[in-house]
């Protein structure tokens, strides 16, 4: 299939994935985790299913391994394309890229989360983060690399004047390219 393609160029891998052929291979078992986990009890629908089973793949599924449907996903994710189009790139029928879509968005959540690979959300997940990285380097003198990313988020303008003040930065209004 396409991503096996991918996975010889590393850099069209990167380009269509986001990753790495190397941290590509390193999400692949957190990934058949979170896979076999979550659809031992749901369908890929969402739908929980009646008792709980081992999950098959079948050799007649249109995404016949995990690494395959990894792939599809991130590639999803990254290039954010028509599903009709990425559809076409894995060989399948518009309806079906979307049930895998929405599946697969759910186990990929799921085995980022297994990685420890989610930015913590909050100050208190951060402190956490933050304690837990500076207990494991003085064992491991390599370490882990923690980015911080900082988007600032505009924030409805509350009715209320007291809540206008404390949410107002001291910036003016964003005019958009259009505008100016």
């Amino acid at each position: 299939m396409k991503y096996e393609q991918w996975l010889t160029n590393p850099t069209r891998c990167k380009a269509m994935t986001g990753y790495s052929v190397e941290a590509f291979q390193e999400l692949v078992p957190y990934f058949e985790q979170a896979h076999n986990e979550y659809l031992s009890r749901y369908h890929l629908n969402g739908k929980r299913r009646s008792g709980l089973r081992q999950f098959v793949l079948y050799a007649n599924s249109p995404l016949p391994s995990v690494a395959e449907r990894l792939a599809f996903i991130l590639s999803y994710c990254k290039l954010n394309p028509l599903q009709e189009q990425h559809a076409d790139l894995f060989g399948i029928e518009q309806q079906q890229c979307n049930v895998f879509v929405h599946g697969l968005q759910v186990i990929l959540d799921k085995s980022l989360a297994l990685a420890q690979a989610v930015p913590a959300q909050t100050d208190a997940q951060l402190q956490t983060v933050l304690a837990a990285s500076k207990a494991h380097s003085t064992d491991d003198p390599v370490g882990k690399h923690l980015l911080h990313e900082g988007v600032e988020r505009e924030i409805p303008r509350p009715q209320d004047p007291d809540a206008q003040q404390t949410h107002y930065s001291g910036k003016r209004r964003i005019i958009p390219l259009s505008m100016r």
